[in-house]
């Protein structure tokens, strides 16, 4: 499935050692079903996940590696579960393109964006668009409550086509500098 998508899932496979729950998740994952009953209610605009940077991430777990090259953004992006529990099927899209999929993210623990391995992606991102600096819209969905709610973060990445992705400013009027 890895090699025929171009989604990026990233150690979920090692993080879910039990066999029926990875079949689970690439059957919700192919349907797109996501929680018990996606009819159920609207989804709510939670600050449960928060895309940050390399030099944050090293901030809150000191033993990650970080590029040498100095920049004012970063060129890689993770979401950082800072929620009380643990979230289940995360799906990330940039400008409306599936992008990556979890099948949870643990409390206090990262997942990468992978936006370079989707060539699309890749080529909208890095194009020269006259400016330097270039919006891109994020939206990361995900189940909480053990399964019973949906949740989402919008928002909107600000690319710098020298320095890397600089902010997300999220629509329910969240902004962070990306680092």
């Amino acid at each position: 499935m890895e090699r025929r998508l171009p989604v990026a899932f990233g150690a979920w496979k090692d993080e879910t050692p039990n066999r029926r729950s990875r079949l689970r998740a690439v059957q919700r994952w192919r349907l797109g079903s996501r929680g018990r009953d996606q009819t159920r209610g609207a989804r709510h605009l939670f600050p449960y996940v928060w895309p940050v940077g390399e030099r944050q991430r090293k901030e809150l777990e000191p033993g990650f590696p970080v590029s040498p090259v100095i920049s004012s953004g970063t060129w890689r992006v993770f979401l950082y579960n800072c929620s009380p529990e643990v979230i289940r099927d995360v799906r990330v899209t940039l400008d409306g393109t599936d992008l990556d999929y979890a099948p949870s993210l643990l409390e206090g623990r990262f997942a990468e964006i992978h936006w370079q391995k989707v060539e699309a992606i890749k080529a909208a991102c890095l194009s020269d668009t006259g400016g330097r600096l270039s919006g891109h819209q994020l939206s990361v969905d995900f189940v909480i409550a053990r399964g019973t709610r949906q949740a989402r973060v919008l928002g909107e990445l600000t690319l710098d086509a020298q320095q890397g992705w600089l902010q997300f400013d999220g629509r329910d009027g969240r902004r962070r500098e990306l680092e």
